[in-house]
């Protein structure tokens, strides 16, 4: 670098030529010239100097403006005309197939399958509509008397009575159903929350060599806010897959996703009591939830509750 006076500096290698200044030095400055030099002058180069452009080089300072300073902007217009054509074309195209459809001549539809419609020979109201059959509509069994789906009691078999809700077959009220638990106020509340709609119930007894008990209930929930039925089984199936020596074994239903028949293997034993073994099956059509309890006073066949479960749940 060369000063005016004929001395030299340091090159500065890294400053492109076109943006290379020429110094000057204090002694050197025009009479009345400001020791700062002036913003804008072709001196200093800085904030809109002809050599440095406008915060950077000339190189940097992008093309040049339009008239009226105005700096046009191609990817915008572009896309924007892009996006016009693809709408046109895309109404264009709706528009001409709209018109050509209009021109042709209408498809003639095919036969009817059934060219002889048969209609009932007296025809319904106008504002009632034909009943459906059981075999359509699973709520026509469902929605009638509920006792008439349990099973009928085996021959050589006598009604049991027991604690709460008599002797035979009937039904039971909710605070019936939770008095003959563990935990009657809990059981109560849950089967209102569930909205627990009725139950039916059937029981007997064998009194042959081996004392049997079975008793059948069936539960019918609404359905409607909750599903009562499902929160039932799977708690009362949680509560009969535990033992106090831990899992109890179980079996599937025939014809049940879920049906199962639990067998614990160890006798309910009371003081002056003999032992008593029991089963138990549990299964759920929609809203109804199956439960059926067995105790004998010797280990119980489990083919026997099975082959009762099943019936029961064809029942239904």
């Amino acid at each position: 670098m060369t000063f005016p006076d004929g001395t030299s500096g340091p090159q500065a290698a890294d400053d492109p030529p076109t943006t290379r200044l020429t110094p000057i030095r204090p002694d050197t400055r025009p009479p009345g010239a400001s020791p700062y030099g002036t913003f804008g002058s072709p001196a200093q180069g800085a904030f809109g100097s002809t050599a440095q452009g406008t915060y950077g080089t000339a190189a940097d300072a992008g093309p040049a403006p339009e008239a009226g300073g105005r700096t046009r902007r191609r990817g915008k217009r572009t896309a924007l005309l892009l996006a016009a054509a693809v709408l046109a074309g895309a109404l264009g195209g709706v528009t001409y197939g709209y018109f050509e459809q209009a021109g042709n001549p209408p498809t003639p539809l095919p036969p009817l399958n059934q060219p002889g419609l048969a209609h009932p020979d007296k025809p319904l109201p106008a504002d009632e509509a034909e009943p459906l059959s059981a075999a359509q509509d699973r709520r026509v069994k469902t929605d009638g008397d509920l006792r008439e789906l349990l099973v009928s009691r085996p021959d050589g078999t006598v009604d049991a009575e027991i604690d709460i809700g008599g002797e035979g077959a009937g039904w039971l009220a909710p605070y019936e159903v939770a008095a003959g638990t563990g935990a009657p106020e809990e059981v109560l509340t849950f089967m209102l929350e569930n909205g627990l709609r009725r139950t039916a119930f059937t029981a007997w007894r064998n009194e042959g060599d081996t004392e049997s008990v079975v008793m059948i209930n069936l539960y019918q929930f609404r359905n409607d806010a909750t599903a009562g039925s499902v929160d039932y089984l799977e708690n009362q199936q949680l509560y009969s897959s535990l033992g106090p020596g831990g899992r109890v074994p179980a079996v599937s239903l025939k014809g049940s996703a879920d049906g199962m028949a639990y067998f614990p293997e160890e006798p309910f034993q009371e003081a002056g009591v003999p032992p008593l073994y029991q089963g138990m099956a549990l299964a759920r059509r929609g809203d109804i939830v199956m439960e059926i309890y067995q105790i004998e006073s010797s280990p119980l066949e489990q083919k026997d509750l099975k082959k009762l479960a099943e019936r029961q749940l064809e029942r239904l």
